[in-house]
């Protein structure tokens, strides 16, 4: 599994404490082939839109206890189970990554934010979560963080 992308930051670093390092790189993992489905480039929107649904349908496998059919989500759901990360952000960012297929331009703000609501502040979410750290303060902090850091994003691809 490649724990490493063009981005900004490496993934599954040796920072981190070597008990998360394996859940960081599946949450990655699932992210990025998600964000890449969206993204790419010749295929037709309808497939694009189809490789998401079937992630979707995996989480459904995931929450209801039955046996996911893809490698990724056989390890990610021991990993769900292990630290009781929230499905429904993993379904939130799927949502994020459906809306980048189908929508081009926002209004306004406030559907920016309500696009980095679901595109990355889920991913902190997860993180407190897999750190036994998600308290209401923190999730707000996390939330402005994460908020801000997607709207970077935004900008240096202007």
């Amino acid at each position: 599994m490649a724990i490493h992308h063009y981005e900004n930051f490496p993934v599954a670093s040796v920072l981190l404490p070597p008990r998360f390092r394996d859940a960081v790189a599946l949450i990655y993992a699932f992210a990025r082939q998600a964000d890449d489905f969206a993204d790419e480039g010749e295929v037709p929107d309808a497939e694009r839109l189809a490789r998401l649904a079937r992630f979707g349908e995996e989480l459904d496998c995931v929450e209801q206890g039955r046996n996911p059919q893809t490698p990724l989500f056989r390890s990610l759901a021991v990993v769900i189970a292990r630290h009781g990360l929230p499905v429904a952000a993993f379904r939130d960012l799927l949502s994020a990554f459906a809306q980048d297929v189908t929508k081009k331009r926002y209004g306004n703000f406030a559907e920016v934010l309500d696009y980095c609501a679901r595109s990355a502040n889920p991913v902190g979410r997860l993180l407190l979560t897999l750190y036994g750290a998600a308290t209401p303060e923190n999730l707000a902090y996390s939330n402005a963080v994460c908020s801000s850091l997607q709207i970077i994003n935004f900008l240096q691809d202007i």
